[in-house]
């Protein structure tokens, strides 16, 4: 616990060191309480990126919030950003609606296309940030954050309330919280899912309302996660520790040799409200921590990571991981597809293209000077 606590921190304060350091060479004007302009704001710490049709938005420090119709080519600033705070997640249900977490419990919406924001809810005195938001239509949502602090909406973010998403006494930072990706699925359009310290997964069935806590056997954080599969999510932590959890029939042997993790809703019986999960390492191939990811077009995973690591999770097909270490080797923080292996990562210096092609070109040409890695391993 404490060794997760001290990586917490030091992640923390090295995105710190890098927002200071960064922030007179992207020439910003301070003075108000809005945020405030530069033609370089695309080049600053970006924390998360959306992709909502053609739109790609995009948010990090100092109020930052950013827009692209042109696959990243060129970025339009909001207009009007309430806020100085450093944003950390965005979630849109439209091109027109989105909301956006940050620093000091801030949660932002916008009902314009990202041109104007205002602030939903804000809680200075509890002096945590919000980390993640996941909304889950128009009207209901949840923003998670530091210190278990966890909010709940359903009326479009006009009010906003506590919600007690876990009872650990230790109040552990929760980093991320997701739904499921694939629209098409509507049987899952309730389901929520949640990631955070101490190896914790959450699960909700109604929207965010009651959540399950489940334990994983790993003990140190895991900052985001993806739902692949019906029953099945990517979990991603620490020191390359990627983790594929499977929801099983209770009334089923589990798999040889796996060890279950049961967790059941309080208010009901095992028959009715307990789940089921087993938990499989997946070997990378590096320690690198992961920080995103996104389902591609064909069905692969793409994750962004620490270090420079860009990795692509192939689990039906050729069941293997590609993963590039980028000659950068910049801390990437979120993920959007532009082609086949073609996307954009966000992170430090801002927004950069990155292809999986290239980097596996630059490492097989040995005339090359480039520093680019390409790493290959099965998954067993």
């Amino acid at each position: 616990m404490e060794h997760s606590v001290k990586n917490i921190l030091k992640y923390i304060s090295t995105f710190y060191l890098i927002f200071s350091a960064y922030a007179s060479a992207t020439n910003f004007n301070y003075g108000t309480e809005f945020a405030a302009k530069s033609e370089l704001a695309h080049l600053s710490l970006i924390n998360a990126l959306e992709k909502v049709g053609d739109r790609i938005y995009g948010v990090g420090v100092h109020g930052i919030i950013i827009f692209s119709d042109d696959e990243g080519e060129t970025w339009t600033q909001a207009e009007s950003v309430p806020t100085q705070n450093t944003l950390t997640d965005i979630s849109c249900t439209t091109e027109e609606r989105c909301w956006i977490s940050g620093h000091d419990a801030t949660i932002l919406h916008s009902s314009d296309a990202g041109k104007t924001w205002n602030i939903q809810y804000q809680d200075i005195d509890f002096d945590a940030p919000l980390l993640s938001i996941h909304m889950y239509d128009d009207n209901t949502g949840i923003a998670i954050g530091a210190f278990a602090l966890s909010l709940r909406t359903i009326n479009g973010g006009d009010s906003w309330d506590y919600l007690f998403l876990t009872d650990d006494e230790f109040q552990p930072h929760l980093n991320y919280t997701y739904g499921d990706q694939q629209a098409w699925r509507k049987s899952s359009k309730d389901e929520g899912y949640a990631v955070g310290e101490l190896g914790k997964y959450y699960v909700s069935d109604d929207q965010g309302l009651n959540w399950l806590e489940i334990d994983t056997g790993y003990y140190g954080s895991f900052w985001s996660g993806i739902k692949i599969d019906n029953g099945q999510s990517l979990l991603l932590g620490m020191s390359g520790k990627l983790t594929l959890a499977t929801l099983i029939d209770r009334n089923v042997d589990p798999p040889v040799g796996k060890e279950v993790y049961i967790a059941c809703y309080e208010s009901g019986l095992y028959e009715d409200d307990c789940k089921v999960y087993v938990f499989d390492n997946l070997f990378i191939g590096t320690k690198n921590s992961m920080t995103s990811a996104i389902i591609l077009d064909d069905g692969r995973i793409a994750i962004s990571g620490n270090g420079g690591a860009i990795i692509v999770v192939d689990l039906h097909k050729k069941k293997e991981i590609q993963t590039c270490i980028r000659a950068d080797r910049l801390s990437n923080t979120s993920i959007v597809q532009l082609a086949s292996d073609e996307f954009l990562i966000a992170g430090e210096r801002g927004i950069r293209k990155h292809s999986m092609r290239e980097c596996l070109e630059n490492f097989n040409n040995t005339e090359s000077n480039s520093q680019d890695s390409y790493i290959t391993v099965s998954i067993n």
